[in-house]
């Protein structure tokens, strides 16, 4: 199964509400659960600064 296409709901019900599942799908879905609730890094910039003389 393709756990990046699968929705929130169906994630859900695998880790949490399907009895039947293998371990492994539980395991995957709650990954993939983790990884789509990591925050998301702002882009930093790197442009030197002006620097005005003294």
């Amino acid at each position: 199964m393709n756990w990046r296409n699968a929705t929130r709901v169906q994630l859900c019900e695998i880790a949490y509400n399907d009895s039947e599942a293998p371990i492994t799908h539980k395991r995957a879905a709650l990954e993939e659960l983790q990884r789509r609730q990591r925050p998301i890094h702002p882009k930093i910039n790197f442009r030197k600064k002006k620097v005005y003389p003294r």
